[in-house]
């Protein structure tokens, strides 16, 4: 884990470092999750170890244990439309080119820590339209907003 923000009583929001305990941590986590606890382990794997190598995650902490994660990738916005349309598959991108990103990975045990969670997203993500599809179970919820555009620099 990396530099933990003040803790309160609502818990703490951090983003973890690419180690063993982390991804352990969260995929335990996911492994108990409605939303991912069905995924066949070798469709998450990757992905969260993509998340934690890159930075691109915060988790929510109460009492060292996660409580809620939220993983993301860059892409483009071309890409991120086309995804969100069923048209394309995700892959994190790595240059210049990058003025999107998607959130691909969101679950949480605990409904106080989820607006936390976007914030920090977003926050992390300024100055990039953002995509996320909203689902449960498995099954896309169709007519809410799923992308939003951060104002704001990089910086």
């Amino acid at each position: 884990m990396t530099s933990p923000p003040k803790n309160d009583s609502g818990g703490s929001v951090v983003s973890l470092s690419s180690t063993y305990e982390a991804y352990g941590m969260v995929m335990d986590f996911l492994a108990e999750s409605d939303v991912f606890g069905n995924f066949e382990l070798s469709s998450i794997a990757g992905v969260i170890r993509t998340q934690l190598r890159d930075g691109h995650n915060l988790a929510g902490l109460r009492d060292n244990t996660v409580v809620g994660y939220v993983g993301w990738l860059h892409t483009t916005v071309e890409t991120g439309t086309e995804w969100m349309d069923g048209r394309a598959v995700l892959k994190p991108l790595y240059d210049e080119n990058i003025d999107a990103a998607a959130l691909t990975v969101f679950a949480t045990s605990d409904t106080a820590m989820t607006p936390r969670l976007i914030r920090g997203a977003r926050e992390l993500n300024k100055g990039k339209r953002v995509f996320f599809k909203r689902g449960y179970d498995g099954v896309v919820r169709p007519g809410r907003k799923n992308t939003v555009l951060n104002i704001g620099s990089a910086n």
